[in-house]
């Protein structure tokens, strides 16, 4: 697991990358071996989207902003 901000950021953009990498991928499959029936990608896009957008709310929650400094004693 990645700790801090910056893992946080970097386990975001690694997720949205593989996102639309898995995606492209399945569109195409869809297109090519069922191209009677490529609605299935859209279930799997939408809920696929939902746990990415519910990472993206965390970032923007805990991930983004500054860091809260210790005041000096």
């Amino acid at each position: 697991m990645a700790a801090g901000k910056k893992g946080l950021q970097l386990s975001l953009i690694i997720h949205a990358v593989v996102y639309v990498f898995v995606l492209s991928g399945l569109w195409y499959i869809a297109q090519t071996a069922t191209a009677d029936r490529p609605g299935w990608v859209g279930i799997v896009a939408w809920g696929w989207g939902m746990g990415l957008a519910a990472h993206a709310a965390v970032w923007l929650m805990f991930g983004r902003g500054r860091s809260r400094v210790e005041p000096r004693r």
